[in-house]
C-alpha cells in the first residue's frame, strides 16, 4: 500500500455537500466495495482532501487567494488543521486556479539549469557525495545530538562548492506571481547533487521539469473515469473494465490531464485528494 494523490472532477453545485460529493465520486474504486467487480477497480482504502499545506495540490490565481470558495487541506485523522502555504490550496471552481502553466517555459527553464548546473561543476572541483559526510552511527549518543550531527553534516556537504554557485544562480531568477511561479521550483533546490545526479542527460531534466507545468497527472474525471498517468482509464459506472463500452477520455500524453481540465467550466470544482492505494 502506497500514497496517491489525484484530483477529483465535480460540478460546481456540489459545492456545498463537498466532502460527500468527494466520496461518491470515489465510491466506485474503494478496495472493499461490495459486488464482483474487477480487481482493477479495488483501488483505494481511505483517502484525503489535502494539497495546500504540501503544495502538491493547486496555485491559486493571483487575486483569489481569500475567495471563500478555495477549498484547503481537511483535519487529518486526529482533528488538527494545518494553514495552507501562501498562494496554494487543495481545490476550488477550476476558473481560481492555476490547471495548466506553459510547458515551454518551463521546459526552457529547466533546460537552463541544467546547463548553468553544467558549467559550475565544469569550474569546480568533483563534489563529494553524500555517503562521505553522513555520520556514522555512535553508541551512547542522544537523539538530540545524533540530529545535531546529521544537521551540522548536511551543511557542510550543502557548502560544496558546485552547490553554492547554483543555488545563488538559482535565488537570483526573478519570480513573476502572474506566471506560473516555477522559478519558486528551482529557488527551492537545496541540493542539486540529488536533484541533478537523477538524471541522465539534458533531455531527461527538460522532460521532467516539462512535467511541472501540469498541475495534475492523475484524474477522476466528471463521467467517473479514473485516469492515472501511464495507465488506461477505468470506468466507474463498469464492474469489468474488458467489458465497459464506453470510451475512454484521451489520457495518453504528457498534457492530457491538464489539457482535459483547463477544458472543463470555470464553476467545476477540482479538489485535490490524497489516498492511500
Amino acid at each position: 500500500m502506497a500514497g496517491y494523490r489525484h484530483t477529483v472532477c465535480l460540478p460546481g453545485e456540489a459545492r456545498d455537500r463537498l466532502e460527500e460529493a468527494v466520496g461518491e465520486a470515489m465510491a466506485p474504486f474503494w478496495l472493499d466495495r461490495d459486488g464482483d467487480i474487477s480487481l482493477d477497480l479495488r483501488i483505494w482504502d481511505s483517502w484525503r482532501i489535502q494539497g495546500g499545506v504540501e503544495r502538491s495540490g493547486y496555485r491559486v490565481r493571483p487575486g483569489h487567494e481569500a475567495d471563500p470558495r478555495i477549498v484547503h487541506d481537511h483535519p487529518r485523522w486526529d482533528g488538527t488543521r494545518e494553514d495552507s502555504e501562501p498562494g496554494w490550496c487543495a481545490g476550488g471552481p477550476r476558473g481560481l486556479l492555476v490547471v495548466r502553466g506553459s510547458s515551454e517555459r518551463t521546459a526552457a527553464l529547466g533546460g537552463a539549469a541544467w546547463d548553468r548546473w553544467q558549467e559550475i561543476l565544469r569550474a569546480h572541483p568533483p563534489a563529494r557525495p553524500w555517503s562521505e559526510f553522513r555520520p556514522e552511527w555512535t553508541a551512547g549518543r542522544t537523539s538530540a545530538e545524533t540530529e545535531a550531527a546529521f544537521r551540522d553534516a548536511h551543511a557542510a556537504y550543502l557548502a560544496q562548492a558546485p552547490v553554492v554557485p547554483f543555488r545563488r544562480w538559482a535565488a537570483e531568477l526573478p519570480v513573476d506571481p502572474a506566471a506560473d511561479g516555477f522559478e519558486s521550483v528551482l529557488r527551492d533546490i537545496d541540493d542539486p547533487l540529488e536533484s541533478f545526479g537523477r538524471f541522465h542527460d539534458r533531455d531527461m531534466c527538460v522532460w521532467h521539469y516539462g512535467r511541472w507545468a501540469a498541475a495534475c497527472e492523475n484524474v477522476l474525471t466528471l463521467d467517473g473515469w479514473w485516469c492515472e498517468q501511464g495507465e488506461d482509464p477505468l470506468h466507474g459506472a463498469c464492474d469489468d473494465p474488458a467489458a465497459c463500452p464506453h470510451t475512454p477520455p484521451p489520457m495518453g500524453q504528457l498534457d492530457s490531464a491538464a489539457a482535459y481540465l483547463a477544458g472543463l467550466p470555470d464553476d467545476t470544482l477540482l479538489v485535490s485528494v490524497r489516498c492511500h492505494v
